[in-house]
C-alpha cells in the first residue's frame, strides 16, 4: 500500500479509538476556560479521503470562525493561558495541522491569512517525513517558520510509527521525542511545547516521557479531555459538515447548506409525522429556547429506560426517495438539571440498518447539533430516529428543530472570482494574464477580474486545466464565464468571444465582442478526457487582437440523471449473453427505469419472488407485488428470471417447521411441491427461468467429492433430507412436463463459488442428480443450469472464477452470472487507484465470459447502481449513486482496452527468513528463538485494529517451527467458531507455487490461547504440537509443524503466512497478519508471503550442523555476481547492508569489462509496505580506490552507482546509504501534477545513520532505470516520455538526457546529485513544420526536453538560419556539459549579459571553441555547417559519447570544398551517423537552419556514452 493512501487508513482507524479513561491517572485537571481544539490534515481541492478537507469547505469553516468573533491562538498564547492562567481573548480556539503535508503551505495557509485578523494555527510536524515525499520539503518548513509567524510548529514524532505509542517504554517515547523536538528547535530555535501522538495512540509510559521532555500538552483524537497529555480534540474529516463543528465549539448554528428543503419540521403545531419508538413518550413543548431552536417550540422525549426509547420519522411521511442524497440537521437539547451519565450521547441513526449518521455528547444545560449528509437505500432503512447510545438511554432531551434538504442538482465544483490571484488559471499562447479590481460589469459585482492582453494569435488566451478544477471524465457540467471588453478598444466586425474545449477545439459557446458591454458564455457539456483536456477562454480569429477581461467563472456538476450518450452494455454483448439487473418496484420508474433500459434486456426480482414475499400471514399465496414488478418488466421489453423457489432464507417458516421443529418428511415434501408448482404455474411462461434452489452448499467443504455432506444445514434439508435439493427440481421438472410449451431452464444459484473447494461439491452435485435423471430420462437433464452468484471483492481471483466456470460448462448445462457485483472501497468512499482495480477486475471477469459466451446464457448485475445495492457501502457496481458510470462501466464496456491502459499495481510480497534450530514446544520461549528475526503481524484485514503481535520461524531437517507473542487487551473464546476466537494461525505453501487454490502441500493451522486446535484440511493435524503460556490478557504460543511434501534445505523459499485473530464478546473483531490482506488465505496460496530457510551449514569439527547468523551472499551465475544483502524491513523502510567482507568477494570474482570496469549486482526484493529502499555501502568502497560500478537493484529502480562516487565528499562514517524512496506530487502545482499523473516519481538520497548528506559529484554521474509501462499513446511517440528534475520549491526542470528505453522497458537518465525526480509525458509541436517532415520527430523530442524552444509558442521557424552563439548553446544544453566554475578569459565581443554567456564559458573551458584568432567569436554570426561540425566533435569528445571511429567522405561530391581544419570532425559525424548530407552533398559553407540544428542535437542525444 503506498504511504499516503496507509496514513489515510490508519489515521481514519485512530478516529474511531476509544481510550478507555481508566487506564490512566490523569496528572492534572484541564484549566478554564475550555479551549475547542480542532484537528484538520490535509487540506486538498478536492476531497476523496476521510483525513482530507476540500478547499471550499476549509475556507467556509474558517470564514465561519472569522465570522463568528472566534480568536485562534499560538502554541505559547494556548500554553500561557491553560497552564499559567493568563487572560484569555474573547472565544479561544486552537486550531491544529497533523503531518505537515504540502499542501498546508499551498492551500490552507493562504485561507488562515486571508482571514481579519490573520489567523493563528499549530502545525504537528513528523519530523522524519520532512522532505520524504508525503510531508512538506525542508525549504518550505524553514519558509514557513520566517515568513508565517502565525504558525506555531510542534513535535508529532520522528517516524509515526503505527501500533506502537499504546505499548511503547517510556526510554523508547523519550528519545523519539527528544529527537524529534531537536529538529524542531534547530528549525525555529524554540523548544516544542505541544506533542501530537501518532494515530490517537498512548500510554503512561508516553505520557510521562512526554512531560520529561518539556512539553507542556500532549494530544490524542477525539475527546474528552483526560489530563494535561491526554488532550482532545475535534477531528475534521471530509464529510464533517459546517453545524457539526459548530455544535463541537458552541457556536452559533450556521445558515443550512444549499439544497432544497424537503422537510422542516420545528413542532410549532405538534408531533408532525414523529411517532415513538419502544416506550418513549412524545410530547410537544413552547418555550423551550435553545441554540437552533429560536422559537421555543420542540419535542420533549421522555420515560426512556431503553436507547430505542425516541422518536421515529419514516422516510415515506418525509418523502425521501431511493437514490437520493440528503442533509439531516437535528437540534436537540437537554434540561440543566439532568443528570447526564458519563459517556451518554445522542445519535442520529437510521432504521433498519442502524447506520449511525452523527453522534454528540449530551451535556445538560446545552445544545448539540446532529447532521450528516446520507444517500437513501430503501432496501436497508426505511426510518431515521433520534436516540441515545446505552449509555443516554434514559435521558430525556428535546428536538428543537429537523430539517432535510435534498442535495441539488447543480453542484459547484469550481468557482472562480479573482479575487485571490489568478486561481487555477494559465496562459495559452502569447497572452498575459493579470488579476485586476474594480473592474464592476454584469456578471462581475466584485470588481475582480483577469486580464487577457498581449494578444495576437486566437489562441493567445486563458485556459483552465480539467485536472486543475476538478472535472471527471464520462461527467456532465455547465460552465458559466462572464466577459468584458473596455469601451475604449476598437472591435473588429465579426470578432466574438470563444468558450472551446481543447484539444478537440470543440466550441462550446461563443458571442460577439461589444467595446464597453458584458456577455456571458455559457453551456452544458459532457467531459471526454480522450480527446480534451483544457476549457479555453479565447477569441475567433477576427478577435486576435482584442484584449478582454474574465470576471467570473462557475462550473457546476449535473448530479444524477442518465448518461444517455453511453454505449448500452447490452449492444455490446448482443451476440454473447444477456444483460441483467435485479430490481424493485423503485427501479421501474423515472431515470432509474431509463438506466435499465437503456443497458439491460432481462430483470430479476431482488426480493418481491422470493418464498416469503409471495404469502401473507394466513399462508395464504399474495403475488401482487411480484406481479406488479413482472409485468412492468415486460412491458417495458425485457425479459424476466425467476428468483427464486427453494432457500434456506426469506421463507415462511410454515413451510418446513412447526413450533421450532422440522416438519415430518412427506409433509414438508408436499408443502415442498405445492410451493413450486404454485408459484411457476402462476407466473407460466412470464420467465425465461428459475433459481430452483439458492445456495444450498456450505463455504469451503473439507470433502466436496462427498457433496451431502457438504450441504448446510438447512430447514429444508431437516425436514426431507439429504435429497431435498433433488426433490425441489423434481417438482419443478413436473411443472414444466405438463406445460411443454414452456421454454423455462431451472438453476441451481450459489455464491462463493470461485471457492475451488465449493465449486467441486457444487459440480459434484450437479453431476449426480443429472447423471441420475439420465437413467430414466434418457438425453434429458433435471438441472439445465448453474448459477454464478459472483459476489466478489477486489481481492478475487479471476483464474480461480475461470476454473468454477469450466468446470461447470463441463457438466453440459448453461451458466449464468446471476449476481454480480464486486465490493471495493468502504463508507461509501472509493479511491481512484480502488475505482481503478475495481475497473481492472470487471474488465478481467467480462473478457472470461465472453470468451466462453457459446456456454453463458446471461450476466446480471445485482443493483443499478451503488446507493441501491445491498454492498452500498463497498460501491461494488457500475454506476454510483448519482447514476454516473464509473471506470467499472468501461472495464465492462471494452476490457481488452481497459486492461491495456490500466495496468494493475503488482502486489507486494513480503519476505522473511526462517533460521536453522529446534526449540522445545512447551510455551517458554527458549534461547534458540534469538537468532530468529521477528516478523511483524500487523496487517490489518478488517476497519478494527485490534490485537497484534510478532512471529518467528526456525526449522530443522523435520519440522518448521512458529514463535508468536500476541498482544491483545482481553481474551475471548466465546464463539462456537474457531476462527472467531482469540487465536493464531500459521498458513504454509510447501512448493511456494501460489496457486489460487489448495494443493495437497498446502494447509492453514489455528491455535488459540487455550491451546485449542482447528485445520484446514483436518488431514494435516498429523505431528503437529503446540503450546501456549497466557500472561494477562497477552499470550506465547508455539507450534511445530511437520513438513509433508518437501525434503527442507538452505535458501529454501516456503509460502508462509501468519494471522492474530481477535475476539471479543462472542465475534471477530480484527484479523491481522504478516502479508495477506484479502482474508482469503484459507483458500488462495498466492496471498502468502514468502520463507527462506537460512543459517545451516556443516561444522567441519563434528560433521553435523551450526547456526550462521545469516549476512547475505554472493551469488555468480552466467557471469553477473550478485550481491543478495539480508533485508530488514522496519515500519515501511527496507534496508539491506552489503559488507565490506561481501564486496570484496564480489569484485575478486566479478571480471572487468571492455571498459575497465568490474559490474557488481546488489539485488533488493521487493518488500511488502516498503515506503523506502535502502543499501548500505562500505564509505572506503566508494572512494575511487577500484574501478566499479554497483548496480543496486529494487522494485523502485536500479541505481548504478559508480566507484568514485564519494571522491569529492568527506563521510566519517564506515557506511552510507543510497535511498530509493517513492515521492507525492502533493507540493506540486496541478499543471506539473497533471502531466506527471500516476506515472512513477521517485526521491534519492544519500543517508549517514538517519540523516541525509547531500551529494553532488560532476566526476560520477549515477545512472537510473525506472521500470514503466507506457501508454499505447506514448508507445506511439516514446519521445515524448520525459525525465523532471524537482527541486525544493516543486518547480520542474527536464533532464535532457532522460528517455525510455523499450529494450529493458525502463525510464533512463544520468544524474549528478540527488534530488527527487518524475517521469512525465510532454508533447511539444509547432504549427510551421509540415514541410520539413524529416525534422519535425527530432524538433519536438528536443522541445519536449526544453533543448530547444520555439520562437513562439506554435511556431519554431525552421529554414532560419541559427547564429554561432545559439548553436553553441544547444550543444552544451543538449550534452549537459559542466565547467569547473573557475574564471576563464572570454571573447572580447561577448558581454558578461548575453543570453549565452554561461554556455559559452563553458565550451570555452572544454575547448569546444577557440575563437577566430583576434579574440573574437563573432556571436551573431550565422553558423555554417563545418563549423557545426568542428564544434559537434569536441563536443562529444568532451561529453564522453562514443563515436565511430574517422570514416570516409568519398560519397560526396563536394568534399573537396571542406576546409582542412573540419575535415577529420566532418569524417568522424558522417562515420557515426551524426551528419547525413544535405541534397546528397556535404555543403559544407552552407548556414546551418535550425531545423538541421535539431536533427543534429537529436542524433547527438540518442548516441550512447
Amino acid at each position: 500500500m503506498n504511504r499516503p493512501f496507509k496514513k489515510f487508513i490508519s489515521v481514519l482507524l485512530a478516529s474511531a479509538l476509544i481510550i478507555p479513561s481508566g487506564w490512566i491517572a490523569p496528572t492534572a485537571k484541564a484549566a478554564t476556560p475550555d479551549i475547542p481544539v480542532l484537528l484538520y490534515h490535509q487540506i486538498v481541492p478536492t476531497a476523496t479521503q476521510d483525513t482530507q478537507t476540500s478547499v471550499a469547505n476549509f475556507r467556509k469553516h474558517m470564514k465561519y470562525l472569522s465570522a463568528n468573533g472566534y480568536t485562534t491562538l499560538t502554541a505559547d498564547e494556548y500554553v500561557a493561558i491553560i497552564k499559567n492562567g493568563a487572560t484569555a481573548p474573547p472565544k479561544p480556539i486552537l486550531l491544529t495541522f497533523d503531518d505537515a503535508t504540502p499542501d498546508f503551505v499551498t492551500n490552507a495557509v493562504p485561507i488562515l491569512e486571508e482571514q481579519t485578523p490573520k489567523m493563528n494555527a499549530v502545525q504537528f510536524v513528523v519530523t522524519g517525513w520532512i522532505g520524504g515525499g508525503y510531508s512538506m520539503t525542508k525549504s518550505q518548513l524553514d519558509t514557513l517558520v520566517t515568513d508565517h509567524p502565525n504558525i506555531s510548529i510542534q513535535n508529532h514524532s520522528v517516524n509515526h510509527a503505527e501500533n506502537t505509542w499504546n505499548s511503547m517504554t517510556q526510554s523508547a517515547a523519550s528519545t523519539e521525542i527528544a529527537t524529534a523536538n531537536t529538529y524542531i528547535k534547530g528549525v525555529t530555535g524554540k523548544d516544542p511545547i505541544l506533542f501530537a501522538y501518532p494515530y490517537g495512540q498512548y500510554n503512561a509510559n508516553v505520557q510521562a516521557a512526554a512531560q520529561a521532555n518539556g512539553i507542556q500538552y500532549s494530544f490524542k483524537v477525539g475527546y474528552p479531555n483526560n489530563g494535561d497529555h491526554a488532550m482532545g480534540r475535534h477531528y475534521i474529516q471530509k464529510d464533517t459538515t459546517l453545524s457539526q463543528i459548530a455544535s463541537w465549539i458552541g457556536g452559533p448554528t450556521p445558515a443550512p447548506e444549499s439544497g432544497t428543503t424537503v422537510y422542516h419540521e420545528t413542532f410549532a403545531s405538534g408531533k408532525g409525522i414523529a411517532y415513538e419508538s419502544g416506550g418513549a413518550t412524545l410530547t410537544p413543548v413552547t418555550g423551550k429556547v435553545f441554540n437552533g431552536n429560536a422559537d421555543g417550540a420542540a419535542l420533549y422525549v421522555a420515560n426512556r429506560t431503553n436507547n430505542y426509547d425516541a422518536a421515529d420519522f419514516d422516510y415515506s411521511k418525509i418523502g425521501l426517495v431511493n437514490g437520493k442524497t440528503y442533509t439531516v440537521t437535528v437540534s436537540v437539547y437537554v434540561d440543566p438539571d439532568v443528570t447526564v451519565p458519563s459517556g451518554a450521547q445522542a445519535y442520529l441513526q437510521t432504521i433498519s440498518s442502524y447506520g449511525l449518521l452523527a453522534n454528540a455528547n449530551y451535556v445538560a444545560g446545552e445544545a448539540i447539533t446532529l447532521t450528516r449528509e446520507f444517500t437513501v437505500n430503501t432496501t436497508s432503512d426505511t426510518k431515521l430516529r433520534v436516540q441515545s447510545n446505552e449509555a443516554g438511554k434514559e435521558v430525556p432531551f428535546y428536538i428543537g428543530d429537523v430539517l432535510i434538504t435534498e442535495k441539488s442538482d447543480a453542484n459547484v465544483v469550481y468557482h472562480e472570482s479573482f479575487d485571490s490571484g489568478k486561481g487555477s488559471a494559465s496562459q495559452s499562447g502569447g497572452a498575459n494574464l493579470e488579476v485586476v479590481t474594480g473592474k464592476v460589469f454584469n456578471g462581475n459585482a466584485d470588481g475582480a477580474a483577469l486580464y487577457v492582453s498581449n494578444r495576437s494569435n486566437n489562441w493567445d488566451a486563458a485556459d483552465f486545466k480539467y485536472s486543475a478544477i476538478g472535472l471527471k471524465d464520462k461527467h456532465t457540467y455547465t460552465v458559466t464565464v462572464s466577459v468584458y471588453v473596455d469601451d475604449d478598444v476598437t472591435v473588429p466586425s465579426g470578432a466574438q468571444a470563444y468558450l472551446q474545449t481543447i484539444g478537440s477545439y470543440g466550441l462550446l459557446a461563443n458571442a460577439n465582442y461589444v467595446a464597453g458591454a458584458a456577455l456571458t458564455l455559457s453551456k452544458e457539456f459532457t467531459v471526454d478526457t480522450s480527446k480534451d483536456s483544457t476549457l479555453r477562454v479565447q477569441s475567433n480569429e477576427e478577435g486576435k487582437g482584442v484584449p478582454f477581461y474574465i470576471g467570473d467563472v462557475l462550473i457546476t456538476e449535473k448530479i444524477g440523471g442518465v448518461q444517455k450518450y453511453l454505449t448500452p452494455i447490452k449492444d455490446i454483448y448482443t451476440n454473447d449473453f444477456l444483460i441483467g439487473n435485479a430490481v424493485s418496484s423503485a427501479d421501474l420508474d423515472g431515470s432509474r427505469l431509463e438506466l435499465l433500459k437503456l443497458h439491460h434486456n432481462i430483470a430479476t426480482a431482488e426480493n418481491a419472488m422470493k418464498p416469503d414475499a409471495l404469502y401473507d400471514a394466513n399462508k395464504q399465496f399474495t403475488p401482487g407485488a411480484a406481479d406488479a414488478i413482472v409485468n412492468k418488466v415486460l412491458a417495458e421489453g425485457l425479459q424476466m428470471h425467476g428468483h427464486v423457489l427453494v432457500w434456506h432464507q426469506q421463507s415462511p417458516d410454515w413451510l418446513n417447521t412447526s413450533s421450532g421443529s422440522p416438519l415430518d418428511k412427506d409433509t414438508a415434501l408436499l408443502n415442498l411441491q405445492t410451493h413450486i408448482r404454485t408459484v411457476m404455474e402462476h407466473f407460466g411462461n412470464k420467465v425465461i427461468s428459475w433459481d430452483v434452489v439458492n445456495e444450498a452448499m456450505n463455504d469451503n467443504p473439507s470433502n466436496p467429492t462427498n457433496w451431502k455432506a457438504a450441504l448446510r444445514q438447512a430447514p429444508w434439508k431437516a425436514a426431507i433430507g439429504d435429497d431435498y435439493v433433488e426433490q425441489a427440481f423434481l417438482a419443478a421438472r413436473a411443472v414444466l412436463d405438463d406445460h411443454p410449451s414452456w421454454d423455462i431452464k431451472l438453476y441451481y444459484n450459489d455464491y462463493n463459488e470461485d471457492n475451488q473447494n465449493k465449486a467441486q461439491a457444487i459440480y459434484s452435485m450437479v453431476k449426480d442428480i443429472n447423471d441420475k435423471y439420465a437413467q430414466t430420462h434418457p438425453g434429458k437433464l433435471l438441472i439445465d443450469g448453474v448459477g454464478m452468484q459472483g459476489h466478489y471483492n477486489i481481492n478475487t481471483k479471476p483464474n480461480n472464477v475461470k476454473l468454477s466456470l469450466e468446470k461447470f460448462i463441463s457438466l453440459g448445462v448453461e451458466v449464468s452470472i446471476t449476481e454480480l457485483d464486486i465490493s471495493a472501497g468502504s463508507n461509501s468512499q472509493l479511491s481512484e487507484t480502488l475505482s481503478n482495480a475495481q475497473g481492472y477486475l470487471y474488465a478481467q471477469l467480462f473478457d472470461l465470459f465472453k470468451s466462453n459466451a457459446s456456454h453463458i446464457k446471461r450476466v446480471t448485475f445485482w443493483g443499478l447502481n451503488d446507493a441501491s445495492s445491498w454492498r452500498a457501502a463497498n460501491s461494488p457496481l457500475l454506476f454510483d449513486k448519482d447514476l454516473q458510470a464509473k471506470p467499472a462501466y468501461d472495464g465492462v464496456i471494452d476490457p481488452e482496452k481497459f486492461m491495456e491502459e490500466h495496468n494493475p499495481e503488482s502486489a507486494n510480497v513480503n519476505q522473511a527468513n526462517a533460521t536453522y534450530g529446534t526449540p522445545t514446544i512447551d510455551g517458554t520461549i527458549d534461547a534458540v528463538w534469538s537468532g530468529a528475526p521477528s516478523i511483524p503481524i500487523n496487517r490489518f484485514q478488517m476497519a478494527w485494529q485490534g490485537a497484534s503481535g510478532v512471529a518467528k520461524a526456525l526449522w530443522d531437517d523435520q519440522n518448521l517451527y512458529v514463535l508468536f507473542q500476541v498482544s491483545d487487551a482481553q481474551l475471548d473464546k466465546g464463539s462456537a467458531n474457531a476462527y472467531e476466537q482469540d487465536s493464531v494461525e500459521v498458513f504454509l505453501d510447501e512448493n511456494n507455487e501460489k496457486t489460487s487454490f489448495y494443493q495437497p502441500d498446502d494447509g492453514q493451522y489455528r491455535v488459540n490461547f487455550d491451546n485449542e486446535t482447528s485445520f484446514n484440511p483436518t488431514s494435516i493435524a498429523n505431528g503437529f504440537e503446540s503450546a501456549t503460556k497466557v500472561s494477562g490478557t497477552n499470550y506465547v504460543v508455539e507450534v511445530k509443524i511437520p513438513f509433508k511434501s518437501i525434503t527442507p534445505d538452505i535458501d529454501m523459499k516456503l509460502g508462509f503466512d501468519v494471522q492474530i485473530n481477535d475476539g471479543k464478546d462472542g465475534a471477530r473483531q480484527s484479523v491481522a497478519t504478516w502479508n495477506d490482506t484479502t482474508g482469503q488465505g484459507y483458500q488462495d496460496t498466492s496471498v502468502y508471503g514468502v520463507l527462506t530457510l537460512v543459517g545451516k551449514a556443516t561444522d567441519p569439527n563434528s560433521g553435523g550442523f551450526v547456526f550462521i547468523p545469516p549476512t547475505g551472499n554472493v551469488v555468480n551465475k552466467d557471469g553477473i555476481v550478485t550481491i543478495k544483502p539480508v533485508v530488514n524491513n522496519e515500519g515501511g523502510r527496507v534496508t539491506g547492508k552489503v559488507s565490506a567482507e561481501n564486496l570484496k568477494n564480489a569484485l575478486e570474482q566479478a571480471a572487468s569489462a571492455a571498459n575497465g570496469k568490474k559490474q557488481i549486482v546488489v539485488e533488493v526484493p521487493k518488500q511488502g509496505d516498503a515506503k523506502s529502499y535502502e543499501v548500505q555501502l562500505p564509505t572506503q568502497s566508494l572512494k575511487g580506490q577500484e574501478n566499479f560500478v554497483l548496480s543496486i537493484e529494487t522494485e523502485n529502480a536500479t541505481v548504478e552507482v559508480p566507484s568514485n562516487m564519494l571522491s569529492n565528499v568527506t563521510v566519517s562514517a564506515d557506511q552510507v546509504s543510497i535511498r530509493i524512496a517513492k515521492a507525492s506530487t502533493d507540493d506540486l502545482d496541478a499543471a506539473t501534477r497533471e502531466q506527471i499523473g500516476n506515472r512513477p516519481i521517485l526521491d534519492l538520497s544519500m543517508v549517514v545513520g538517519d540523516k541525509v548528506i547531500a551529494w553532488n559529484n560532476p566526476n560520477a554521474p549515477v545512472t537510473i532505470s525506472i521500470p514503466y509501462t507506457p501508454t499505447a499513446e506514448e508507445l506511439s511517440n516514446p519521445d515524448s516520455i520525459v525525465v523532471w528534475y524537482i527541486d525544493g520549491n516543486g518547480n520542474a526542470t527536464a533532464i535532457p538526457n532522460g528517455r525510455y528505453d523499450t529494450a529493458t522497458g525502463t525510464v533512463v537518465f544520468q544524474t549528478t546529485h540527488f534530488s527527487t525526480y518524475a517521469v512525465a509525458t510532454v508533447v511539444k509541436t509547432f504549427g510551421d513544420l509540415n514541410n520539413v517532415p524529416w525534422a519535425k520527430q527530432a524538433i519536438e523530442a528536443m522541445a519536449a526536453r526544453d533543448v530547444i524552444k520555439g520562437i513562439s509558442a506554435n511556431s519554431y521557424s525552421p529554414s532560419t538560419f541559427i547564429k554561432r552563439a545559439d548553436f553553441i548553446a544547444l550543444l552544451v544544453r543538449a550534452l549537459e556539459l559542466q565547467g569547473s566554475g573557475k574564471n576563464t578569459a572570454m571573447f572580447s565581443d561577448v558581454p558578461q549579459t548575453a543570453y549565452y554567456y554561461n554556455e559559452l564559458v563553458i565550451a570555452n573551458e572544454l575547448g569546444i571553441v577557440t575563437g577566430l584568432g583576434d579574440n573574437t567569436f563573432k556571436p551573431n554570426s550565422n553558423i555554417s555547417r563545418q563549423d557545426m561540425m568542428v564544434l559537434t566533435a569536441r563536443a562529444l569528445k568532451a561529453a564522453g559519447k562514443q563515436v565511430e571511429a574517422a570514416g570516409t567522405l568519398d560519397a560526396y561530391p563536394d568534399a573537396a570544398s571542406i576546409s582542412d581544419y573540419a575535415k577529420d570532425s566532418a569524417a568522424v559525424l558522417v562515420k557515426s551517423g551524426v551528419v547525413n548530407g544535405k541534397n546528397g552533398k556535404i555543403a559544407p559553407n552552407d548556414p546551418l537552419t535550425r531545423a538541421e540544428a535539431a536533427v543534429i542535437l537529436y542524433r547527438i542525444w540518442k548516441l550512447k556514452s
